[in-house]
């Protein structure tokens, strides 16, 4: 987890011309604004508590949450639609010197695992004499060590603060997106942002089992992310500073916000919320645009990560998209949490980037909208319920599910399906004899 801003990236950053700095926010958009963002650790640390690793959201007490493709394109200006996703690739030490045009160092035993230093690609590529200081450490002229140095300081930057890892390490692996970003093959457009949200999940789920104390996600986003929307406020606020650059401008929409200060105040004040105290849809969110909903063949949607491939349910969230909540359709989302291992194998990746361009989507709303009163029994009792929706439907929501709550739930009636399947033969056998009531029948509607 990112715990503060390396003083050496703002300096390489600053020591850029007009031109680099452009090129650079071309791929990395507002990104580079989180130099500004004071990370609050205990604020993710909470979040983890209510992280649901079956449904991929914030399940809390009366509601359900999750980052979208659409918030992060928000607070980045990343552009996600119309776009591809990146595919990493494994990028040895070696062909990580290689490509940056440098010897292959093999007294540097931190390339035999596959990461490097910010102060060894800052001394070599962020300092404007790092040619001259180490020109016995380079194969290439200062013509290609000069196109190469925005390409190195968007790999620092995307290791040390979006996909970090612990003790300052910069996975080389980072290399491929950055290339993918800049090189543009045959033509094609790709984005960030899907690869973005995608660790953020992987480093919720893996925090949450306890496999790692360590959150490798972009913590500062999801840090904005929380207190954009549990800081509830008029829509005149966020127009009054309505700057394009939604990370600038964060600290000057949220001064007023009285922020608990701790994990256990934190988590205190996250688990007494309310679906009324919360700022469902950012007044600033586009309603020209359409929201990402899901796959035509799959309930949700398949985001390709650095390390991994992660499922995202923006169904069980339309609220943040200014629409009322409806019960979703619901799939097994897990055969989708694959990892890809050091040989980093995308599985199904042709099949992937099909489907991603090919989703369905949703109209943003204008609205603070609320749920559905099937959805709010529904989901309070859907704390346990693993069932899943049958496959095959079209549109977004459970019809099936949504006709047997409002029969059996809205009604005060206490009867399950599977109850009253055990109850049929009784029914049956009272009824025959002019004793039972007549009445008591499952949904012709439901059957």
């Amino acid at each position: 987890m990112v715990s503060g801003i390396p003083s050496k990236l703002k300096i390489w950053w600053t020591g850029f011309d007009l031109g680099s700095q452009m090129a650079i926010r071309r791929r990395l958009g507002c990104l580079i604004s989180l130099f500004d963002i004071f990370p609050d650790q205990h604020l993710v640390r909470a979040l983890i508590y209510f992280w649901d690793l079956d449904r991929v959201v914030f399940k809390f007490r009366y509601f359900e949450m999750t980052p979208t493709l659409e918030e992060i394109n928000y607070f980045t200006n990343l552009i996600y639609q119309g776009r591809g996703q990146i595919i990493p690739h494994s990028q040895s030490g070696k062909k990580f010197l290689h490509y940056f045009g440098l010897k292959n160092a093999k007294e540097l035993r931190c390339f035999e695992n596959n990461w490097v230093s910010l102060d060894y690609l800052y001394e070599r590529y962020g300092c404007r004499d790092g040619y001259k200081l180490f020109k016995n450490e380079f194969s290439c002229t200062p013509d290609h060590w000069q196109t190469k140095r925005p390409i190195a300081f968007t790999v620092a930057l995307l290791g040390i603060l979006i996909f970090p890892l612990e003790h300052g390490k910069i996975s080389t692996c980072i290399c491929s997106v950055a290339r993918a970003l800049f090189e543009e093959v045959d033509g094609a457009q790709l984005t960030l942002a899907p690869m973005i949200l995608a660790e953020i999940f992987r480093a919720l789920g893996k925090c949450k089992r306890g496999e790692t104390s360590f959150f490798e996600g972009c913590n500062l986003i999801l840090q904005i992310w929380a207190m954009e929307h549990f800081y509830q406020r008029p829509n005149m606020v966020d127009i009054c500073f309505s700057e394009s650059n939604k990370i600038v401008s964060f600290y000057d929409r949220t001064k007023r916000f009285v922020s608990p200060v701790g994990i256990n105040d934190w988590y205190e004040f996250l688990a007494s919320r309310t679906g009324d105290q919360i700022q469902w849809k950012y007044s600033l969110l586009p309603n020209s645009k359409k929201a990402y909903i899901r796959c035509r063949r799959l309930y949700y949607i398949e985001l390709i990560g650095l390390k991994c491939l992660q499922p995202y349910a923006p169904l069980r969230v339309l609220r943040q998209f200014g629409q009322k909540q409806i019960i979703p359709l619901q799939a097994n989302m897990s055969v989708s949490e694959v990892q890809f291992g050091p040989n980093f194998i995308v599985p199904r990746s042709r099949q992937v980037l099909d489907e991603w361009n090919d989703i369905d989507t949703m109209d943003i709303g204008d609205s603070q909208a609320g749920g559905t009163p099937e959805y709010h029994a529904w989901l309070r009792e859907d704390r346990g319920n693993t069932d899943h929706s049958p496959k095959g439907e079209q549109g977004f929501e459970d019809i099936g599910t949504t006709i047997w709550v409002r029969n059996f739930r809205l009604r005060d009636t206490v009867v399950t399906p599977k109850m009253w399947h055990q109850m049929q033969n009784i029914v049956q056998y009272l009824e025959d004899a002019g004793a039972g009531p007549s009445s008591v029948r499952i949904s012709s509607s439901y059957l």
